[in-house]
């Protein structure tokens, strides 16, 4: 058995400061999925790293999508290297992605990872879940990135809170500019997606869509359009988040 503040001394170290674990038998909705990346699969270990506020609060979309890929990035690196921690201990593991790449194909489409990370830190006991839905850390609130490892160590579990850092202000449900939040974690997720992804796959899409059936002399003003060019960034930065409203709205682990 590993204990896991061992294994949350090795994410602290790599940006990671929230570190639980939980049992593979404990996620039952994916564990089949969760063994299907590692046979034997017993622990998924769960990672956050924490955003800055000051960054997510910011009217500045891109300083906000700046920090997104940060955070992701020390999810990401942390989770790698306990990955190669336990390799070293004898154990398989492998970092699994809470972001892209992720699986595209049907009947996903890339709407569904294979691990599901905010139950798998509700269970590991990280934090609670808040009226937004999202994973609400008692240090820093719902402003994490979470990331991961799947391994096949027997890592000591953590146990759910008894209740939830969420306070039940409702400030993230008035935040939302879609309304897509309506308390209680309830999500209408194409109001949500029509915001926060608005230069994601169903833009670039349409204007695929668009541009092929343009007529030529449209085409060209298509290509050196404001959109155009926003989708050219987020392809290349690989972050196409546009809405972090109910994060920044959120009390619990603001510090200012």
């Amino acid at each position: 058995m590993i204990d896991v503040s061992d294994i949350a001394s090795i994410a602290g170290a790599h940006g990671a400061p929230v570190c639980g674990a939980v049992s593979v038998d404990s996620l039952p909705e994916r564990a089949e999925e969760i063994r299907g990346i590692l046979p034997g699969a017993r622990s998924v270990v769960v990672l956050a790293a924490p955003h800055s506020r000051s960054a997510i609060e910011s009217a500045n979309v891109q300083v906000a999508q700046y920090d997104t890929i940060h955070a992701y990035g020390e999810a990401a690196g942390a989770s790698h290297s306990v990955a190669l921690w336990l390799e070293g201990k004898g154990h398989k593991a492998v970092a699994v992605p809470a972001f892209i790449p992720i699986d595209m194909a049907p009947p996903k489409f890339g709407m569904q990872g294979a691990v599901d990370w905010r139950g798998a830190g509700v269970a590991a006991g990280i934090g609670g879940y808040g009226e937004s839905g999202l994973l609400v850390n008692g240090e820093y609130g719902p402003a994490v990135r979470l990331g991961g490892v799947v391994t096949d160590a027997s890592v000591s579990a953590g146990k759910p809170l008894s209740g939830t850092p969420c306070t039940h202000c409702m400030r993230c449900v008035e935040a939302c500019p879609m309304g897509a939040l309506s308390g209680g974690g309830k999500i209408d997720k194409r109001k949500c997606g029509d915001k926060i992804f608005s230069g994601g796959y169903r833009a670039w899409r349409n204007f695929l869509v668009a541009l092929i059936e343009a007529p030529p002399e449209k085409r060209k003003e298509l290509t050196s359009s404001q959109l155009s060019l926003d989708l050219w960034q987020n392809f290349m930065t690989g972050n196409y988040y546009y809405c972090f409203a109910c994060q920044a709205a959120c009390p619990v682990g603001r510090r200012t």
